[in-house]
């Protein structure tokens, strides 16, 4: 979708199943992409970033935000858009998944090195 990504929404839900019902609902009600999205507490906390158009990511939001009644409203933590985010928030952006790629990494290393004792 790589057009004017002028805002982003983010969505910070409990439990991982109930993220990936309420970033399905937010996807399906508009044209946004998914920027990032991690697990933290084993899966019960997870924070999605999506992007796109400002009326398509308020759009996102906003059916984020009704799905709360298939999850539980109590669920939803925060489905907030931010509109012309500030250049050093897209930065953490990066940061963030760059990090997230670093550990993964370790990981499968850590996996390959058990494998070969």
């Amino acid at each position: 979708m790589k057009r004017n990504r002028n805002a982003i929404g983010v969505l910070e839900v409990n439990y991982y199943a109930n993220t990936v019902v309420v970033v399905d609902q937010a996807l399906k009600a508009a044209d946004v992409e998914i920027v990032s999205c991690h697990k933290k507490l084993g899966g019960r906390m997870c924070h999605t970033v999506l992007a796109g158009e400002t009326s398509a990511v308020r759009a996102a939001m906003e059916a984020a935000g009704e799905a709360g009644r298939m999850v539980g409203e109590e669920n939803i933590k925060v489905a907030v858009s931010i509109e012309n985010p500030h250049p050093e928030v897209l930065k953490l952006l990066n940061m963030i998944d760059r990090h997230e790629n670093k550990k993964d990494s370790e990981k499968a290393e850590e996996r390959e090195n058990k494998e070969e004792k």
